[in-house]
């Protein structure tokens, strides 16, 4: 019997979750609201009934990862500081969901996890290298190297959001000032707009909106300042931009594409690769969650002590 294995990608507005077999064939899929203010206990438990609906139609799984903002404690298996969800601090995030879904259950960033789906089943198969940047309420970022997710000798590594491109920026949540963040999160766009949502902004810029068309400007060089300084240091064999804002498309990845020409130094630059995600319906998140449960399941890997990014 095939064994499958549940995927949660934990957001601030939704939580994503999904059912597959260890080489990523889908069995189901669910969205729910996440409500962070009525905080963990009650998230856990609506996430358990989704899957408890959600497995009577797929079967029962073996175990479960969940992807979730960081920054997160792994030798402790605790979610420190959850981005922008408040009042989600030292949240023993896996053990509340293993115990009430009653299965082994793993955790890793959210960013980490759908690059690995991506990495898995999506733009980077094949490859040898490839940096995904998550382009919604926030910005996250995972980096793969050679078959392996990238972390760095603390765990903090990809945290492609908080990358700092303009001192005289506006302060982001973390503390610094002009992060990529404060420019291409859908949050970002929307408070520029003042009109309406992330979505409503990029419609109203592909009708011809002048003041739209240059928000999305304004935002896509906060974006491809980060995208170029990421590919000055790694020169991945692709970069993708996925998340809920990347559902622009085309006018979010030519402008990306146009303006990263620009700021990239070197004899390579026909070799850059940008790219919206293959993985569809935007379940790259839960589905690398989901994988990555199943190489601990299968494997029983520990990592070592570490603390991971937000």
């Amino acid at each position: 019997m095939t064994e499958l294995f549940l995927g949660v990608d934990l957001g601030a507005t939704f939580v994503k979750l999904g059912v597959c077999d260890g080489r990523g064939a889908v069995t189901g899929t669910v969205s729910i609201p996440t409500r962070p203010d009525l905080g963990p206990e009650n998230t856990v438990q609506r996430i358990g009934e989704a899957a408890d609906t959600l497995q009577k139609k797929t079967g029962r799984v073996k175990a479960c990862c969940a992807g979730v903002p960081g920054p997160l404690e792994l030798e402790r298996r605790v979610l420190l500081n959850a981005a922008n969800m408040p009042g989600w601090v030292n949240v023993r995030f896996p053990q509340m969901l293993g115990n009430r879904l009653g299965m082994p259950t793993y955790m890793e960033n959210d960013a980490n996890c759908a690059a690995w789906g991506e990495y898995v089943c999506g733009a980077g198969r094949g490859l040898r290298s490839l940096v995904l940047y998550t382009l919604g309420t926030g910005v996250g970022g995972g980096i793969i190297v050679n078959g392996e997710m990238w972390v760095g000798a603390t765990g903090a590594a990809g945290a492609l959001g908080h990358m700092s491109i303009d001192p005289n920026g506006p302060r982001c949540g973390c503390g610094s000032i002009g992060c990529v963040e404060q420019y291409a999160s859908a949050t970002a766009v929307a408070r520029r707009y003042g009109k309406g949502s992330a979505k409503d902004c990029f419609d109203a810029a592909r009708k011809g909106d002048a003041t739209a068309m240059a928000i999305v400007d304004w935002s896509v060089e906060g974006l491809a300042a980060g995208v170029a300084n990421t590919i000055q240091v790694l020169y991945p064999d692709l970069v993708v931009l996925a998340g809920g804002m990347a559902q622009a498309g085309d006018l979010l990845l030519d402008k990306v594409r146009a303006r990263v020409q620009t700021k990239v130094f070197g004899v390579f630059k026909d070799k850059i690769r940008i790219e919206g995600s293959q993985v569809p319906g935007d379940d790259a998140g839960w589905l690398g969650a989901a994988l990555w449960g199943a190489r601990k399941f299968e494997t029983r890997e520990i990592r070592e002590p570490t603390v991971a990014r937000s």
